[in-house]
């Protein structure tokens, strides 16, 4: 059986009996790509109006970053297009642009980040009909803490 990748990682499964005295260089790699997506922070260079973000099988590639840190200078809103569209994921957002960024990865909902502004999105892998959530505008306002004075001396109301 022949490698196989894992389906939102792109994670090399190595097949039984392949790569014998060479697996060491595949394992190194996945666990470089097993860093990124956990921890990597990459900034994404934006120009134009439309940018691809890949996730590419047993190679590292922007689509795996955890943090995404847009920069550059696109010309109006830039429409970023998870790829593939049947990939589940997970990403923190900084728009570090002068312009909007809309994120989609199928027919389905997209989400736009605002100019300096941020968010916590999740693509869902539905193939075609994927669509992106905003997982910052189901955070529940209701529950913050308001008008509180932190290390005033009376009781906020």
């Amino acid at each position: 059986m022949g490698s196989t990748y894992t389906d939102n990682g792109g994670i090399e499964k190595i097949g039984l009996g392949e790569q014998a005295g060479a697996w060491g260089t595949t394992t190194n790699n996945n666990f470089d790509i097993i860093d990124r997506l956990t921890n990597g922070v990459g900034s994404i260079t934006l120009s134009g109006t439309t940018t691809t973000l890949t996730t590419s099988d047993g190679s590292l590639s922007e689509g795996m970053y955890k943090v995404l840190v847009l920069a550059g200078s696109p010309s109006d809103t830039n429409t970023i297009t998870i790829s593939p569209n049947n990939a589940d994921k997970l990403y923190f957002v900084k728009n570090g642009t002068s312009e909007t960024a809309t994120f989609t990865q199928g027919s389905g909902a997209n989400v736009s980040i605002a100019a300096g502004k941020g968010a916590i999105i999740f693509a869902d892998g539905a193939g075609s009909g994927a669509a992106v959530t905003d997982l910052t505008a189901l955070f529940v306002n209701s529950q913050a803490v308001d008008g509180a004075v932190i290390g005033g001396t009376t009781p906020a109301a």
